[in-house]
């Protein structure tokens, strides 16, 4: 519980505003609020564990009348004091939109960014093959390291954590193509649209886990396929990219209460690791909600950086043909069909360009979606701008790509919220966490992030 921080500091904090860490709340609701158990109080340890030196933030609680110091015979007013709460709420909430209204548009740019490298790039090199081949990838790598800082308290140096998992390499031996999947970057969605076109126009388009036997059927080394394949994937800002990884984590745990509830936002930017270390250390979810021998990693694997599978092995160069960026998955996507043709075997079938169908959507898309079939954006596009206008139609690609394109930035503003709530500690935290992943999409921090 924190306490000690004045009302005009609570109602500018807005990460951890008056009502998520009750500093609005009675004196009696946090005796129960401390009342609710060990759990919790392992839960807060973790993270001051993984989070050591960073000083408590604090709030003055706004505190009831005490009813003994009322005069004999009045009766308590719950009621009223429930309205002084609601106005004081209310207030916090009038103060921290006012004093943060000019940043809004900051924060919506900011995780919207697209990467800087994208469409057909130059590929210096392959990508080593023990960072995709199963027989080779090594698994207890991550686990040692987490194991050394997190339970024993090692030393672990300020070096970025080792690869959790392998990255995930589909290959079409027919087009002689490989897509390498980012998580939280449209992989399933550009997956999705080779499946479907797999069941539509040809078998031959089907996409494949990577197989080391069937390379070695074809005469192919690791090496040789890499360099003589067209390699493709996919990239998204690396903001954006956190938060659907933490939303995506946390909503996907059954177990949501007791140390399982509510990870504070602020605390999974400081270490977007958190999520993975809470699953595991108090079974939130990997032992029943996954399965496989690799459960344990998939809270670490959705939120690491990705540049382990963009690269070759110096680690600077791209191992990489085309990149797609998320932000302009379509207008990217239709522009890699027209390469795939030119480069095709005649003998083989054109690829035709399919409608794409926006996979693990989310409730926020789904309705941005609705909202601009319904019309609900016209607003918006006649006066030029905002999501609106992008999604009422128009520009190359036809009304039906850009409305789906805009369905998904869309989604993005609710990861502005957070970011908006959080402050530029979390913008700093979350691009030192992804500084490699910058580098390789040649993103600078932003102009006011600067520490």
């Amino acid at each position: 519980m924190e306490t000690g921080r004045s009302d005009g500091a609570c109602c500018s904090s807005r990460s951890e505003g008056a009502v998520r860490h009750q500093c609005l709340r009675s004196r009696g609701r946090r005796r129960i609020g401390d009342a609710e158990g060990t759990a919790g109080g392992a839960r807060e340890s973790l993270i001051a564990e993984v989070n050591a030196g960073r000083p408590a933030a604090s709030c003055q609680t706004l505190h009831p009348p005490n009813p003994a110091a009322k005069a004999p015979g009045r009766r308590a007013r719950p009621a009223l004091w429930l309205l002084v709460l609601a106005a004081h709420a209310a207030s916090c909430s009038a103060q921290a939109s006012t004093s943060f209204s000019g940043e809004r548009d900051y924060y919506s740019k900011l995780v919207t960014l697209p990467s800087n490298v994208y469409g057909e790039v130059k590929k210096t090199g392959p990508m080593p093959a023990h960072r995709y081949d199963d027989k080779l990838f090594n698994h207890t790598t991550f686990r040692d390291w987490l194991m050394r800082g997190v339970v024993l308290h090692e030393d672990v140096g300020p070096g970025e954590a080792p690869m959790s998992y392998k990255c995930g390499v589909f290959v079409n031996h027919n087009y002689k193509l490989i897509f390498i999947r980012n998580r939280k970057a449209a992989s399933t969605t550009v997956l999705d649209t080779f499946k479907v076109a797999c069941k539509s126009q040809s078998k031959l388009l089907c996409m494949r886990p990577f197989d080391s036997e069937e390379m070695t059927k074809r005469g192919l080394t690791h090496d040789e396929m890499w360099k003589s394949y067209y390699v493709i994937s996919s990239t998204r800002n690396p903001w954006a990219r956190a938060a659907s990884g933490y939303d995506y984590t946390q909503d996907r745990w059954p177990v949501k209460t007791g140390v399982c509830a509510n990870i504070p936002f602020r605390q999974f930017c400081e270490d977007p690791y958190l999520m993975g270390k809470m699953a595991n250390l108090f079974r939130c979810g990997t032992q029943s909600s996954f399965r496989g021998d690799d459960a344990w990693a998939y809270d670490f694997y959705h939120v690491e950086p990705a540049h382990h599978c963009m690269t070759d092995a110096s680690g600077s160069g791209l191992s990489v043909d085309f990149l797609i960026r998320y932000e302009h998955l379509h207008q990217d996507f239709a522009k890699l069909l027209e390469i795939l043709n030119r480069r095709r075997d005649p003998e083989l079938p054109e690829i035709r360009n399919t409608r794409m169908r926006w996979m693990k959507q989310g409730v926020h898309v789904q309705q941005a979606k609705s909202g601009a079939s319904a019309g609900s954006a016209t607003a918006g596009a006649a006066d030029g701008e905002g999501p609106g206008a992008a999604a009422a139609g128009g520009g190359a690609g036809g009304a039906a790509m850009w409305r789906e394109d805009a369905a998904a930035l869309v989604s993005a503003d609710r990861h502005a919220v957070r970011y908006r709530d959080c402050g530029m500690e979390c913008v700093r935290h979350v691009a030192k966490f992804f500084s490699k992943d910058m580098e390789v999409m040649k993103l600078a921090l932003p102009e006011g992030a600067a520490s």
